[in-house]
């Protein structure tokens, strides 16, 4: 038993409200106590420590000792209240009494059962080869005194030098139960310190320099039962010579408690004793960091190097952040499986253990895994270098040591999931590829491993440089925030955009194989941008993330030409991009990111869509051969470190000079500086002067021009006629940020040319809108027909959002509109009409005048639908198979009888035999929503009943997006209120789907409104932070938002969070409110506009409106 406590105040801290009671000591226990006169609640927290010479309890709450060592808990300080001695002492009393009183009842009870034998491990645990293991196995020791990598002598017998009993981190225990759970770790967990609750993420991101990490050595013991991961870490540490002033040593921390901190000198080779230095530490601001300070004496060194070795217990969350649970059903047994997976980017890897937590900070890392025997497997980033049994019932994973990379894309899992057994087949390739997953998903891995192993010998090609890494896993994780993470070596996916169904009645449609095809690019590019050579900071991080992205396009277009995907790419990529930088609320692509919600923030379509066009744009300036050269020595001279942009600039400036791509005059700096420092994009407006054209440009921004935004590009020009056709796509004029104005002289053989055809921007390979006169308008609409296929989407889809932006009045883009009513296989167009009248559809389907825009959109889509219908032939090509797809979409989502009605009825018949699904896979989606909005409760919930039945990711979200289509408004409140059951069936990962699929129905968005307000704290609770869940959450409530009350119901929303304290989901309100002023504007400049044309059109071409 503990001795009695010895507690004394010597200090009131009015500042910050809080009491302090500060305790020296001589015993083994010290209790701390303090008072936040803020708030009417308290806790009292008993700790265990080794004897120790006095101390006390800062305001962090953390106990520091006289030697500088700490006991520390990462989480906000406790509140209480003060406990006298006499109060301790009956409160002890009781407890003793509580706990003899529990050993009796369960020496009762077990007494009269049978006798039950120790756990032994199996024969596979157990390592003959290491039978040391054994004899200690049931010894519970600090990790370092078990760790089984090279560690220092000193490390190995702390233990022996301790008092007779082990020296362990602080316990506490609350529930009798759980003292008869087997060991979970080498340190017994906390549970009680480590904060669960969701905390502000709005921090401060500061960057500390003076110390760079070498090495980290950790062993891990991650357990589902009690949440926690125990472990034990060494990290070797250098002191940066870049940095002349003494720094502290900071580490990266989140909900992370830290024990047993001992710093040593670096060994040299020829050292014959370690060397212990003296320090003093402590948390820093808010429980972020963990600062540790050296002795001053040491600051002449500018070499040092040390060894920094601490125990820690992390959080095992279940917000898929950091070191993260999730599970699944066996469907053999109906038990569940537990998952233990990570995610550490982007700023998550200090969830799990204190480190360096930025992208520069690259080290290897040795890594050692303590699992139960009932699990079969454990993967990391490397191969596993030696398995042994630990202890009984527990088996030791020990790791290869991975190269340099930073903490982000450490990774590792334990589970029960099996491989596909390809690296059997194919054992004599290197890498060594496999791909995981639950047993019953086996055999919908092969078209992903084929698509693996196209790609990569295209890669190495490319870039001139073999992969590193001697294997790579590819795990479909049950649960998964991202659509994928490239953590090297060890790539994770969610299931649907890993696994494709080869059984034809849950084969995926084509696009969905595109999109795994694409992702699975993305991710292997990332070997060699993101992994092998890495942005200095989170501001460049479109640098990897566009790389991967452009590179994933190359390597599709490579292995399916037939995909025409570098097409798509002008439809697509626009669209994501230009739809958010066009808003006031938009970022440059690099900008000072200051706190942990900048950084979450810039995973967003700048980023990744625009980084991607900017690159795309620079292949185009300097050419396809100087920017290969160019990529290929970026990557050999960076080859495990860090570049930021003006490296990049640097080598594409070289190789492009030298193939004569590149004036001489000009520099990659020069142009690129105004795309990647400023947000937005330009307009470019283009006249007729006789044989010349004059070019203006200004920023394109909603809801109309800004006059006083006076930003401008350095934008490469190119430019066709029907006279000149240049061949290429390298620019012959720049528009730079200095002129007003740019002159093209004699485009046109005569001044008189109103019927010759220009435009620019050929193939759209430049990040611009091009607004035209209305001479060129007009005959641009004379020979659309002839025109590039991809210059007829352009034009479409530039018209649509001129008009948007009052650039245009609406007419001429609904005389585009009409080309589809005879170019009825042209996908492109088809596919650039969507984003325009997307937001037409949403602005105008609660508005007198959404009657007569159905009738004209009805009237153009009915050629189309009436020659594809809602069949799919078996010989149709991808491109068909999706354009089919896309024209059924629009014919039933204008209501389109022949079409409705065939849903429906197609619909029924799977109902009728719900085990054979007669819909074609390109037609679910479709077939699938309309089914639901035209049906009412029985469709419903046999659609519910067959997403639960379901083991097809992609059929999953197919069916979570038609469960929002009903117009059942119960349903819809009962779909949104599964959102945030745990025993829905629907995944964290799909909880923005889910609610985006009703905010998106013209009837749901308010009901979605009502539950987010209603429900915002539970909301915040369950996702988390980590994937901006409730941001997309809130963008999606404001399609439909168009009027001033609903301006104000956001700002009761907003209000109503910041009194919860959630501020990253205030902040994205504000941004949502942004889109909301749009749309208010436009209803209010251009609904009557639009209406006017539209009923002129229906009049002049007697379309029926019925």
């Amino acid at each position: 038993m503990p001795s009695f406590l010895c507690i004394q105040s010597l200090s009131n801290n009015s500042n910050n409200n809080i009491t302090e009671k500060y305790y020296r000591c001589q015993t083994k226990v010290v209790a701390k106590v303090f008072k936040d006169n803020n708030y009417n609640r308290g806790r009292n927290e008993v700790y265990t420590f080794g004897t120790m010479e006095g101390g006390y309890v800062n305001e962090g709450g953390q106990l520091k000792t006289k030697n500088g060592q700490k006991y520390v808990f990462n989480g906000p300080p406790s509140s209480g209240v003060y406990v006298s001695r006499t109060c301790l002492v009956i409160s002890a009393l009781i407890m003793v009494a509580a706990l003899i009183s529990s050993v009796l009842i369960t020496y009762f009870l077990t007494s009269q059962a049978l006798p039950i034998a120790d756990p032994q491990p199996s024969a596979q645990a157990q390592s003959k080869d290491h039978p040391e293991h054994q004899a200690d196995s049931h010894a519970i020791a600090t990790p370092l005194a078990n760790a089984k990598f090279d560690i220092p002598d000193w490390l190995k017998t702390r233990k022996e030098a301790s008092t007779s009993s082990p020296e362990l981190p602080p316990v506490i225990v609350q529930n009798e139960d759980k003292l008869a759970a087997p060991p979970v770790g080498d340190i017994p967990v906390i549970e009680e310190t480590l904060d669960t609750s969701i905390k502000s993420s709005e921090r401060l991101l500061q960057l500390y320099e003076g110390w760079r990490p070498l090495h980290y050595r950790i062993v891990i013991e991650p357990n589902v039962e009690s949440s926690a991961s125990n472990g034990s870490l060494i990290i070797e540490i250098a002191r940066d010579p870049k940095v002349t002033s003494w720094e502290p040593i900071v580490l990266d921390v989140y909900n992370v408690s830290i024990s047993n901190v001992r710093i040593l000198r670096a060994q040299l080779a020829n050292a014959s004793e370690e060397v212990e230095l003296d320090f003093d530490s402590d948390y820093g601001d808010n429980n972020a960091t963990f600062v540790i300070k050296l002795a001053k004496e040491l600051a002449t060194e500018s070499n040092l190097q040390v060894l920094l070795s601490l125990d820690f217990v992390s959080q095992v969350t279940d917000t898929l952040q950091g070191i993260y649970k999730t599970s699944y059903v066996n469907p053999d047994n109906k038990q569940l499986q537990w998952v233990i997976s990570t995610q550490f980017s982007p700023i998550d890897a200090r969830r799990a253990f204190p480190c360096f937590d930025r992208p520069d900070m690259k080290a290897n890392f040795t890594l050692s895994i303590i699992r139960n025997i009932k699990t079969s497997m454990a993967l990391s980033n490397m191969p596993i270098s030696r398995t042994s049994s630990h202890r009984p019932g527990y088996i030791r994973d020990d790791f290869m040591t991975t190269p340099k990379m930073p903490t982000y894309l450490l990774a590792f899992i334990v589970s029960n999931m099996v491989d596909s057994r390809f690296a059997d087949l194919d054992g004599d390739l290197v890498p060594r590829v496999e791909i995981w997953t639950r047993p019953t998903f086996v055999d919908m891995t092969h078209y992903a491993y084929k698509m693996v192993r196209k790609f990569l010998p295209y890669y190495e090609e490319y870039f001139g440089i073999k992969n590193k890494l001697p294997k790579i896993d590819l795990v479909s994780v049950p649960d998964f925030g991202f659509g994928a993470m490239e953590n090297w070596g060890l790539i994770t996916f969610r299931d649907s955009a890993l696994l494709v169904p080869e059984d034809q009645e849950l084969a995926s449609s084509s696009e969905h194989m595109q999109y795994v095809a694409q992702i699975i690019a993305h991710e292997l590019a990332h070997n060699w941008f993101g992994n092998l050579v890495t942005p200095k900071g989170w501001d460049d991080l479109w640098l990897k993330e566009g790389f991967a992205c452009y590179m994933s396009y190359k390597a599709l277009n490579q292995v399916h030409p037939e995909f025409q995907i570098m097409d798509t790419f002008t439809v697509l990529e626009f669209k994501e991009s230009m739809q958010h930088d066009a808003a006031n609320t938009s970022h440059a692509i690099s900008f000072d990111v200051k706190t942990t919600n900048d950084v979450r923030r810039i995973f967003d379509p700048i980023s990744y869509s625009k980084g991607t066009i900017l690159l795309r744009m620079l292949n185009s300036i300097v050419g396809d051969e100087a920017f290969r050269s160019a990529t290929q020595d970026l990557l050999q001279t960076f080859a495990y470190g860090n570049m930021n942009r003006d490296d990049l600039w640097a080598f594409l400036t070289r190789h492009g000079h030298e193939k004569g791509t590149l004036p001489k005059d000009l520099n990659v700096k020069q142009i690129m500086d105004s795309w990647i420092t400023q947000p937005g994009y330009p307009v470019v407006h283009v006249e007729r002067t006789g044989a010349d054209l004059v070019l203006r440009q200004e920023r394109y921004l909603l809801p109309a021009r800004n006059p006083l935004d006076h930003s401008r590009w350095f934008i490469p020009i190119t430019y066709e006629t029907d006279e000149l056709h240049k061949g290429d796509n390298i620019p012959t004029h720049w528009m730079t940020q200095d002129e007003e104005q740019l002159v093209i002289k004699d485009v046109f053989t005569k001044q008189s040319n109103s019927d010759n055809v220009v435009y620019l921007n050929l193939n759209r390979e430049s990040y611009y809108r091009v607004n035209y006169d209305m001479a060129s308008w007009l005959a641009l609409k004379k020979n659309f027909s002839t025109l590039p296929r991809i210059t007829r989407a352009q034009l479409l889809d530039d018209a649509l959002h001129l008009s948007q932006a009052e650039y245009l009045p609406y007419d001429i883009p609904l005389t585009f509109l009409m080309e589809l009513f005879t170019a009825v296989d042209d996908e492109l167009l088809w596919s650039a009409a969507k984003p325009g009248l997307n937001y037409l559809i949403y602005n105008l389907k609660r508005e007198p005048a959404y009657e007569t825009f159905r009738a004209f959109m009805k009237f153009i889509v009915r050629p189309a639908f009436d020659h594809y219908g809602l069949n799919e032939p078996d010989n149709e090509s991808h491109l068909q198979l999706k354009h089919r797809a896309l024209v059924a979409n629009f014919a039933c989502k204008f209501n389109y009888d022949r079409c409705t009605q065939v849903a429906q009825m197609k619909f029924r018949e799977w109902m009728r035999d719900a085990k054979k699904n007669p819909i074609k896979p390109n037609l679910k989606s479709v077939i699938y929503c309309t089914a639901l909005a035209e049906g009412s409760y029985p469709e419903w919930y046999f659609a519910y009943k067959q997403y639960k039945r379901t083991n097809s990711a992609s059929e999953k979200e197919e069916i979570l997006t038609s469960l929002g289509c009903t117009t059942k408004p119960w349903l819809l409140s009962k779909y949104l209120n599964l959102t945030i059951n745990s025993t829905s069936g629907i995944l964290k990962q799909d909880g923005a789907l889910a609610f985006r699929a009703v905010a998106s129905n013209a009837i749901g968005y308010e009901i979605a409104f009502d539950f987010l307000q209603s429900n915002i704290k539970e909301i915040a609770d369950y996702y988390g932070d980590g994937f901006s869940t409730i941001s997309e959450m809130i963008k999606s409530l404001t399609i439909y938002m168009n009027k001033d009350y609903h301006k104000q119901q956001l700002q009761a929303l907003a209000a109503n969070c910041r009194k919860l304290g959630l501020k990253a989901v205030e902040i994205a309100i504000g941004m949502a409110m942004e889109q909301v002023n749009d749309n208010i504007y436009w209803r209010t400049h251009s609904y009557d506009n639009l209406k006017g044309f539209l009923e002129g059109i229906v009049s002049e071409f007697q379309i029926n409106i019925f």
